[in-house]
């Protein structure tokens, strides 16, 4: 093509570089690429959550073994040491140092014993009891009612009582006592509203008679370091 001048005009279009297939698969290949490690890190998250709670089941599952074995072992030792202390009373010993009671008390079931000598009303004796972070005895079955009966001759006040004669007979936790072990005569006086305990029985009488006590708390774990 020409001009008025006689020049000839070259008609150049720049024409864009034709898109190989390569060039149009690269956003597939980044899309499935992206997806895939989406789905890795969801795999990785997932098995590192059921790890975690695997891991918890497993630590949960263990510690409830260990106790398990630990109270099983701490019944053994109770009972071997109440063995003991069973024997070496008949040897007329000093009890033996895996009692998990203080001097002077006696260790029995789950509990510890104290029996003193000390001539005082029922009042006075469930005050005494406190003072040494216990209370009067209760008898709640027969095994402790011969246990008792065994260690003792004379009268001792036990934690029964009742406000008057129109109320019922409470142990000091506000439990009613089992007609197994207390059955009282029902011609008591009026004022005969407090308990001792005599040859394997509960008799009821008046709080301001005086006699000995025996009081009773909970025994704690049994020394297994001291068994032989």
């Amino acid at each position: 093509m020409q001009d008025e001048d006689g020049y000839v005009i070259l008609n150049i279009k720049t024409r864009k570089p034709a898109r190989t297939s390569v060039d149009l698969a690269t956003p597939s290949l980044w899309r499935v690429m992206a997806l895939i490690l989406l789905i890795l890190c969801m795999g990785m998250v997932v098995g590192l959550v059921t790890l975690g709670i695997t891991s918890v089941k497993q630590q949960n599952y263990l510690r409830a073994e260990n106790k398990n074995l630990s109270g099983t072992l701490q019944q053994l030792a109770k009972r071997f040491c109440q063995y003991l202390l069973k024997s070496l009373e008949k040897g007329h010993n000093l009890g033996h140092k895996c009692s998990p009671c203080d001097i002077n008390w006696r260790y029995y079931g789950e509990g510890c014993y104290g029996f003193f000598r000390h001539n005082l009303t029922w009042e006075e004796s469930k005050q005494y009891c406190t003072g040494m972070n216990a209370t009067l005895v209760k008898i709640t079955n027969q095994n402790i009612l011969e246990y008792i009966k065994n260690r003792i001759s004379s009268m001792r006040w036990v934690g029964l009582s009742r406000q008057n004669s129109n109320k019922v007979w409470l142990w000091e936790d506000g439990s009613v006592p089992s007609k197994n072990v207390f059955k009282h005569p029902g011609n008591e006086s009026e004022n005969m509203n407090c308990a001792y305990f005599h040859n394997g029985k509960i008799h009821p009488t008046l709080c301001k008679n005086k006699h000995y006590l025996m009081c009773e708390r909970k025994a704690g774990m049994t020394k297994m370091d001291e068994l032989p």
